[in-house]
């Protein structure tokens, strides 16, 4: 099975459209893909829908209780500093390294610009798809 970790901007488009973020969202439900978290996406995806986006606290729970139960949930050992522009973004890449994931699924140019990290292909969601 892929192993994935979806950036946080990845669970919010899967939240309010229905474009490829959607898709594999969808795919991680299904268990048709392995999706890793750690406690620190979790905790940018619950401000960011609360702050940014006022979606009402418990539809958060929910959707993070979604999130948790559809996820392997990892614990970062290593803290990174590849990401110099944005170094929230290093986040994303402890826990895909702790996961030991094949990708890091995300729509932020910091990361994307990356490409590849320790095997770790960066990758937009429609090329994700394109190539799964």
């Amino acid at each position: 099975m892929i192993k994935v970790v979806l950036d946080t901007n990845i669970f919010i488009s899967a939240l309010f459209w229905k474009g490829a973020p959607h898709q594999i969202f969808k795919k991680v439900l299904r268990g048709a893909i392995l999706n890793s978290i750690s406690p620190q996406i979790l905790e940018e995806i619950k401000e960011r829908l609360l702050y940014k986006f006022k979606v009402p606290p418990e539809k958060v729970k929910e959707f993070l209780e979604i999130i948790v139960f559809n996820s392997e949930i990892v614990y970062p050992k290593k803290k990174l500093n590849i990401i110099k522009k944005d170094s929230s973004d290093n986040k994303i890449l402890e826990c895909a390294l702790e996961a030991k994931a094949s990708f890091v699924i995300s729509g932020d140019k910091h990361l994307l610009e990356v490409k590849e990290y320790k095997g770790i292909k960066i990758i937009s969601p429609k090329k994700f798809l394109s190539q799964i």
